[in-house]
């Protein structure tokens, strides 16, 4: 019943879509990922309210409710006459059938090109499909935070203030946990839909990149290149397979700039308002989309100043409107407020921002200082070939392309290496492999695809591209600037990437729209079947979840649950796996472990045992609570005694770890 609760749900949303705007099909997808996002959000803020946020049964109920009142506000006669009654069929059909025609027309390096690109797709989502739907999620910061705390929800039955072990906890925005539990409980508490949300981004980053180049005027041919070509970013593709949250992040904005860019070419009051209602989206879901704030005003003037010219007091008022609508429904309740009061910050508690914010800096003229290193480091962090590196030979060329650069860092003093004040991780130009693994950028891509398109800008400008380079370059700066240097911040790129690949058109447009020398055609022939490779190995040789046995590592896909959710930390695997040998399915476990440590995998396969913290962020350690069947702990947290068990941590590991694990015991209390 669940399950149909759940896929009829989804239906439900695009047939809204296709009722309020079906006037093509990526938009019809681009709006039903609003309103299924904006429905799923609003429920778990009202479940979570009425302390229900865990009953399966009003999950299933409640965001058709909400959803259909969606549809009630966009039938207002302010939208009404903007309305387009097109059955949806008929539009499928239309972009099938131009899809072929354009087919039929291509010339012989265009079918290789577009042959090689689908081809080398279909492979990747075999391997995105199988490693998705066939191994559990395993990120760091899902194992002490975003997914652990949302089972600590699922056992209170509501999101309100509550301080874990893992600062995340209870800091991090609350709406994305609503759109993970959804079919977490709609599934029966199958863990591999958390990556739902993740995949579905997926796709609407491909259809939102088409679609924003379509209204900006970009020839079919060039835009349907450029919004395959997005979905093969390693980045992107690295994401869409997590349960890490910056992808959906980014399917947010390109949401944000489709409605902006559509907005400008049509003027329908419908864009302003799902505009206004995803950025409140967008901010709900992570501090970090304060990046775009500058780069969106940037848009925002580009795409609302000719209406405002025509009719300023609607236009404005409106747009005031729409955009106080998203910031009460989405973010108001999402935990910056809650933060305030508890922490007297919105991000949380000084330890937090201190690490990871701007205030790590210190003075201005510091921070000018090492903000402008970052701005280098990110920037060689990019020309890298990722994706390709995980071929040890191509590591090889890689290191010798930095061979130059590290020369003239050592030589002007530069300090991209040397000084370590404003970094979380110190900069290399040759990352480690498991940062380059496991948060690549933009790789081959770069290299080939966007520096030769940023050239040709330079000789021949455009000022529309140019605002969408120049929103890139802010969004660049800003996380240079205002945070320290982190190789995982790679992530952060898949949003500025949106306002870069409209610029990519220069380079696309001239392989398609103009006749070329048979040399140039073979290159950039040969240069997509580079980046095609890079797709492909991005997934199919990831050390997180390999699909079959490379580097001398089994397949996730033929490891125990426990080894799969501990991948990341292999030192501390064995003392998992004993504990849950060890401790029974459905006990109570009080816990004495630090913020690194992982806490998902205690609570078991079937998620029946109930955990209690005992020391939580910054507050102590707690008495062990006299219901508590067991207690695992760490040394440096509890000490040991006679009778407990050592679990046994392999202290001695080194080679693949990041953070050294603690050395775990378990006592039996009662």
């Amino acid at each position: 019943m669940y399950w149909i609760a759940f896929i009829s749900f989804i239906l439900m949303n695009y047939k809204v879509a296709s009722k309020i705007s079906n006037k093509n099909l990526e938009e019809i997808l681009i709006i039903g990922f609003t309103i299924y996002t904006s429905s799923i959000i609003l429920t778990g803020y009202g479940l979570s309210a009425l302390d229900l946020w865990n009953s399966r049964i009003l999950w299933a109920i409640v965001p058709f409710f909400i959803t259909s009142l969606t549809y009630y506000f966009f039938q207002r006669p302010v939208f009404a006459f903007e309305m387009e009654h097109i059955s949806a069929f008929k539009v499928i059909g239309s972009a099938i059938q131009t899809t072929h025609q354009t087919y039929l027309k291509l010339t012989g390096i265009e079918r290789f090109i577009f042959a090689c690109l689908f081809w080398s797709f279909l492979l990747v989502c075999a391997l995105q499909i199988t490693i998705v739907f066939n191994s559990p999620p395993n990120e760091w910061d899902s194992m002490t935070g975003h997914l652990n705390r949302i089972i600590y929800f699922l056992q209170r039955g509501s999101m309100s203030h509550f301080i874990g072990t893992n600062w995340n906890i209870d800091t991090y925005p609350r709406s994305f946990c609503s759109l993970q539990v959804y079919p977490f409980l709609m599934s029966g508490y199958n863990e591999y839909l958390f990556k739902l949300p993740n995949v579905g981004s997926y796709w609407i980053l491909s259809f939102g990149i088409y679609g924003i180049l379509k209204n900006l005027g970009v020839k079919f041919k060039t835009r349907l290149f450029l919004s395959i070509l997005f979905l093969f970013l390693p980045n992107v593709l690295m994401q869409s397979i997590t349960t890490e949250t910056d992808i959906v992040l980014a399917a947010y904005l390109c949401s944000i700039v489709y409605y902006l860019v559509a907005y400008r070419k049509q003027e329908k009051t419908i864009y302003l308002y799902l505009a206004g209602l995803t950025f409140g989206l967008a901010l709900s879901h992570k501090i970090t989309f304060v990046f775009s704030f500058i780069p969106l005003f940037i848009l925002y003037s580009y795409c609302f100043l000719p209406a405002i010219k025509k009719k300023a007091v609607f236009v404005i008022k409106h747009l005031i409107i729409a955009h106080i609508l998203g910031l009460v429904l989405y973010v108001a309740a999402t935990g910056y407020i809650a933060n305030f009061i508890h922490y007297g910050h919105p991000i949380g508690p000084p330890t937090a921002t201190q690490h990871q914010s701007v205030e790590r800096a210190g003075s201005l003229g510091n921070l000018f200082v090492q903000g402008s290193r970052n701005v280098v480091r990110y920037g060689f962090d990019l020309l890298n070939l990722d994706g390709l590196r995980n071929i040890m030979v191509v590591e090889k060329v890689n290191h010798a392309m930095k061979a130059p650069f590290r020369a003239i860092d050592q030589g002007l003093h530069l300090g991209l290496e040397k000084v370590t004040e404003f970094t979380i991780i110190p900069f290399t130009f040759d990352k480690r492999f498991e940062f380059y693994n496991g948060s690549p950028i933009y790789g081959s891509i770069f290299i080939f695809i966007i520096l030769p398109s940023l050239l040709m800008f330079i000789r021949r400008p455009n000022w529309m591209q140019g605002l969408f380079l120049m929103a890139f370059a802010v969004h660049f700066a800003t996380l240079a600037f205002t945070a320290a240097y982190d190789p995982w911040k790679g992530r952060y790129m898949i949003s500025s990437a949106i306002y870069l690949f409209p610029l990519l058109s220069y380079l696309s447009s001239s392989i398609f729209e103009r006749k070329q020398q048979w040399l140039t055609n073979m290159i950039f022939g040969l240069v997509v079947v580079i980046i095609s490779l890079s797709a492909i190995f991005t997934l199919g040789l990831n050390i997180r979840a390999l699909p079959f046995n490379a580097y001398g590592k089994k397949s996730i896909l033929e490891l125990d649950r426990v080894a799969a959710l501990t991948i990341n930390r292999p030192d501390i695997t064995p003392a998992y796996q004993n504990f849950e040998k060890l401790v029974p399915k459905n006990a109570i476990v009080a816990l004495g472990t630090i913020n690194d440590d992982f806490e998902y995998p205690l609570w078991g396969a079937k998620f029946g045992r109930k955990l209690i913290p005992l020391n939580p962020f910054e507050q102590g350690i707690q008495a062990i609570p006299t219901k508590a069947d067991y207690l695992f702990f760490s040394k440096g947290v509890f000490q040991p005694k006679l009778g407990d068990i050592r679990l046994g941590t392999d202290t001695t590991l080194v080679k693949g770890v990041l953070v050294r694990g603690e050395d775990y015991y378990l006592r039996k209390l009662h």
